[in-house]
C-alpha cells in the first residue's frame, strides 16, 4: 500500500474513489436524485481539484498497486459548534476506505496520520469530526482513539438531512 498526497494526476481516481466509497457506504439511504446531486457537488473532479490545491487542506489518497483504495481529507475545522475556531483547531473531514480494504487496519493508519497532521498543524489543540449519527462502525474507531460527542447538526444530502454527530478529542 502506497499512501500518497494528492497530486493533480490523482483527481480522476479519487473522484472515483470517493463517489464509489461514499455510494457503497451511505448510498441506500437517499433518492437517486439526492445522492447524484452530492456527488457531484462534492466529488467531481474540477471541485476535488480546487479542494486539494489548497494548502489549507491535507489529503492524502491510498493504492494498493494500480487501484485507490483509501483517502484522507483533513483541515481547519468547519463544523457547527460554538467551541470550534477553524484559526486553532483542525477536523479529520473525511477518511473513506473501499469496503475491500475494511479490516486491516487501514483506516487506523489513516486516523493516526490525521491526527498526526492535526498535531503538527495546530498544536496541542482540540480536533474534530462529524459523523453519522448511526455509523456505529467509525463511532467505535474515533472513542477509541479519544473523541468524545460534544454536539449534533444536520449535514445535506442533496434535499435529505443527515443527523451527524459532533466529535472533539480534547487537547493533548
Amino acid at each position: 500500500m502506497l499512501i500518497l498526497p494528492v497530486e493533480p494526476h490523482h483527481i480522476p481516481a479519487l473522484s472515483q474513489l470517493a463517489a464509489d466509497t461514499f455510494t457503497e457506504t451511505f448510498g441506500h439511504l437517499y433518492p437517486p436524485e439526492d445522492l447524484d446531486a452530492f456527488l457531484v457537488k462534492s466529488y467531481a473532479p474540477d471541485v476535488l481539484t480546487r479542494e486539494t490545491a489548497d494548502p489549507a487542506q491535507f489529503w492524502r489518497i491510498v493504492f494498493d498497486g494500480e487501484n485507490a483504495v483509501a483517502y484522507l481529507h483533513c483541515g481547519p475545522v468547519g463544523l457547527p459548534h460554538p467551541d470550534a475556531d477553524p484559526a486553532r483547531e483542525g477536523e479529520l473531514k473525511r477518511l473513506y476506505v473501499h469496503s475491500s480494504q475494511q479490516g486491516k487496519g487501514l483506516g487506523k493508519r489513516l486516523l493516526t496520520l490525521a491526527q498526526d497532521w492535526m498535531t503538527d498543524t495546530y498544536g496541542p489543540a482540540a480536533q474534530w469530526i462529524g459523523v453519522w449519527s448511526e455509523n456505529h462502525k467509525a463511532q467505535a474507531l474515533y472513542a477509541a482513539h479519544g473523541y468524545e460527542r460534544v454536539g449534533e447538526y444536520q449535514f445535506p444530502v442533496g434535499q435529505t438531512l443527515d443527523d451527524e454527530f459532533i466529535l472533539r478529542r480534547a487537547p493533548r
